[in-house]
Order: structure tokens, then sequence, then C-alpha cells
């Protein structure tokens, strides 16, 4: 229940953040996608599920694609649905055996950075990185 309340108050820090006066929307998701989310995917997970490295589980979140049809257990992310996204469960460190990172927790704000991107409906502009 903590977790879900410092999610919530990240969501309104988050969106509090994003607000601009003006004629431009309070929040755009690419942005928030580019600026809060995509970090974290970089620094966090691309070493072992991203193109540029040996995969792991068949899981790629260097592209939208790769978290919708997931890896050896079906999409990442349930836009939307925290408790039926696996990545969050990973996350979150609740079972040892998909626990993700495997040895160090995120911090929390990281934590909650990521459920707040899954409440919103999992923006991400990306596409598939294309071969050079």
């Amino acid at each position: 229940m903590k977790l879900f309340a410092f999610s919530l108050i990240a969501l309104t820090a988050v969106m509090s953040a994003l607000a601009v006066e003006g004629s431009k929307p309070a929040y755009e998701p690419d942005e928030f996608f580019r600026t809060q989310i995509l970090p974290i995917l970089q620094t966090r997970c691309y070493e072992c599920h991203s193109r540029e490295h040996e995969v792991e589980g068949e899981l790629f979140l260097d592209s939208k694609l790769g978290w919708e049809t997931g890896g050896e257990n079906g999409p990442a992310v349930k836009p939307g649905d925290l408790k039926n996204s696996p990545l969050i469960q990973a996350i979150r460190h609740l079972d040892s055996d998909s626990a993700m990172p495997p040895k160090k927790k995120l911090p929390p704000i990281e934590i909650a950075l990521l459920e707040t991107w899954v409440l919103l409906g999992a923006p991400d502009p990306r596409t598939l990185p294309t071969k050079q």
C-alpha cells in the first residue's frame, strides 16, 4: 500500500513538473517517456534486454514492440495494469526468481516512475531500431 501511495505522489509530482503555461498540454506522453522512462531502461535494463547485447529471456526493452511482444512469459507491460505487468512485478522484487535487476533493487523513485508510466498507459514513441 505504501508503494502505491508513493506512486500516486510521484505521478502528481511528474504531472506538476510537466505542466507548462500557455498552449502546450500539461502532460505530453512522449516527452514523459523520453525524459523519465527511457533513461531508466537504458541504464538499468538494456545490458540484458536490448539488441546491442545478448538478450536474456527473449525480452527486448529497446523498442515498444519489444515490451509489447514480450519474452518467454509474454508481454512485459499491460498498459494501465500494474498487477498484471510482469515488468512491474519484477522491479518490485516480490519474487526472488523473477526479480529485476537481479542483483540490486531499483531506487524507489525509479520504481514509482515506471509504475506511473504503466498507469498512464505506457506511452512509448519508439520504433524498432534500424540496422546500420
